[in-house]
């Protein structure tokens, strides 16, 4: 009954649906949909806020999709990577709801209770994921 059983992190495969469902989610906002790629008010000025998210949500996308394609060569930064990916989108949609509150000219098409709600999704997932990375398990 003394057998041994390999480390927790030697078995542990890289998972591939968090990373992809983010980049999906965070892909369609800051690529696909018009809403988020209009930059611009009906003047024809360019409203920093909307150009700030619109990046926020590329650079998160791209952090995601890195992570994806990490899951699906089972390599074991995965899940580090990801979690640090989350927490940049965390961060970055900190960012947006404090942006957007402050500016009283212009708001993002999302509402703050939406984007606090991501927030908080977000920071938990990302925290745990780290968590869960740095432990090896």
């Amino acid at each position: 009954m003394d057998e041994r059983r390999p480390a927790p992190a030697s078995d542990h495969a890289a998972d591939a649906f968090g990373p992809l469902i983010s980049a999906l989610l965070f892909g369609y906002y800051g690529f696909l949909d018009g809403t988020v790629r209009d930059t611009t008010d009906n003047a024809g000025n360019t409203v920093l806020l909307w150009v700030g998210t619109l990046w926020i949500l590329r650079i998160a996308t791209l952090l995601f999709a890195a992570s994806t394609a990490l899951a699906f060569r089972n390599d074991r930064k995965t899940d580090l990577l990801y979690g640090a990916s989350s927490l940049v989108a965390t961060l970055g949609l900190l960012a947006i709801f404090v942006w957007d509150q402050a500016d009283t000219q212009y708001q993002t098409v999302f509402h703050p209770i939406i984007l606090l709600i991501c927030i908080a999704w977000n920071g938990y997932g990302s925290i745990q994921t780290l968590r869960s990375a740095l432990r090896g398990t």
